[in-house]
């Protein structure tokens, strides 16, 4: 069993009082005077271990101590409170890891009152001045070579001043935070070159790309089912999450917010929604007359935060859910130019487990591949406007597979008010609506099946 290096934070609290915080494993430094209990937590709180507390216990505290088991070091500065530690087993390459994974602070019987002490609604983006890519800050992704032992991936932490805050089991992926400020990119080339590791790579990031709104306040003219028929062909929508009241209840098999585990799925952009509306059959794209006559089940998963801002770390997440509840098909209304080995590795995996992924070219006729539409495993998805032929802002190129319907009139707003909607992230949806229809009438088709049956090639 191994046990995960912290790293030590020391900031000022005030002029004359300094305060130091340092979490290595289960043991726990602290050295403050007259300090708030709650800068002490958020102190590890920003080392990634969650924090719940009642707002109302922020007493002062004087503690002065070196590497004591953090059971007993919290118990000597939280004194007259109850509290909890709730801790996480990592599985990975090198056998199972665990780390502290929350601290729950409360009066007796008064648990109800907790609440996170640090939010965390939104990835901390950065942007890499020299390519253009985006990633997460203070993170990164990394697989070790066979023979790396747990000592010597352990002695690595420690010299990058790192830990390993999550896995990704099915890829041999560990997720490491390194301290603020850190030269993410110049780290991975750096440490790359290490003998014991086989690749990492930053924690990339991707925007939501929005969809062109073309008369807002238009309204939506469709008939909904009296009593819809919910097919069998589950369809794992990876955007936005989705907004409650809406009408989907019954066609949701299952939902995810992938952004804050444990949080339930909202949808604060909007644009999940709208796609979940589209896929399901409930709407259909301008030009389709009827979908189908089954509407199909969703499984929606808020992979994107409230900035509209997703991380391969969070799509993996993402399609382990989908998998772990019998999705067939996976809409992807999202893209972007960055290009990850990782995250081709994430579909390819997806895709050897029966999915069939679809996803957008972009609202950007540049002809530049769009990832993940570009990659091997996954159908990329042109927009087509209502005359039938290809939308004049669809992106273009060989790795645009299909083209189908990419208008439609939408009750639910992307960033504001309902209306007439445009893009390849409507025509993937509507792809994946027409993809799970089919395979409900072809349960053994393949891609290859598929494509002969629907391709329209650009």
């Amino acid at each position: 069993m191994l046990c995960l290096t912290l790293i030590a934070l020391q900031l000022c609290a005030g002029k004359p009082a300094a305060l130091e915080v340092r979490l290595e494993g289960d043991k726990l430094t602290v050295h403050g005077d007259q300090v708030r209990l709650q800068a002490i937590l958020a102190r590890i709180a920003e080392s990634g271990v969650d924090v719940r507390i009642d707002a109302e216990i922020n007493p002062l505290v004087s503690a002065s101590f070196d590497d004591r088991d953090i059971q007993k070091a919290l118990a000597s500065i939280l004194k007259s409170t109850s509290h909890a530690l709730v801790w996480k087993s990592l599985e990975g390459p090198l056998g199972p890891m665990t780390r502290l994974s929350e601290i729950q602070v409360f009066m007796p019987g008064k648990e109800r009152l907790m609440k996170p002490l640090v939010a965390r609604p939104t990835f901390p983006i950065v942007k890499d001045p020299r390519t253009g890519a985006l990633y997460v800050a203070n993170e990164l992704l990394l697989r070790l070579n066979p023979g790396m032992t747990p000592e010597s991936f352990m002695e690595l932490l420690r010299q990058w001043n790192a830990t390993v805050v999550d896995s990704h089991p099915p890829l041999a992926l560990y997720k490491i935070r390194v301290p603020d400020g850190t030269d993410i990119p110049a780290l991975v080339e750096r440490i790359s070159r290490h003998p014991g590791l086989a690749r990492a790579e930053p924690n990339f990031a991707y925007p939501m790309p929005p969809p062109a709104a073309l008369e807002p306040g238009a309204e939506s003219a469709y008939t909904r089912r009296e009593s819809p028929e919910v097919g069998s062909v589950p369809i794992a929508i990876l955007d936005s999450g989705l907004l409650p009241d809406t009408g989907l209840e019954e066609h949701v098999l299952a939902s995810l917010d992938a952004t804050q585990m444990g949080e339930p799925i909202s949808d604060p952009l909007g644009h999940g929604t709208q796609m979940a509306l589209v896929a399901s059959g409930v709407i259909a794209p301008h030009g389709v007359s009827l979908q189908g006559e089954l509407d199909n089940p969703i499984i929606p998963i808020k992979a994107f935060d409230e900035k509209g801002y997703t991380s391969n770390h969070t799509i993996m997440k993402s399609i382990d859910f989908a998998l772990e509840n019998g999705a067939r098909v996976m809409s992807l209304s999202w893209g972007s130019e960055t290009d990850s080995a990782f995250m081709e590795e994430a579909f390819r995996y997806a895709a050897s487990k029966g999915l069939v992924l679809l996803a957008s070219a972009g609202n950007e006729p540049t002809g530049k591949p769009v990832y993940p539409a570009a990659y091997s495993s996954v159908i990329g998805v042109g927009a087509l406007g209502p005359d039938g032929e290809r939308w004049d802002k669809s992106n273009y190129g060989d790795f645009v597979t299909i083209a189908a319907p990419g208008f439609a009139t939408l009750p639910v707003g992307y960033k504001g008010d309902p209306g007439l909607y445009a893009g390849t992230s409507i025509s993937t949806a509507y792809v994946a609506n027409r993809v799970a229809d089919y395979l409900s009438d072809h349960p053994e088709a393949s891609v290859e099946d598929i494509l002969r049956a629907f391709q329209t090639r650009d």
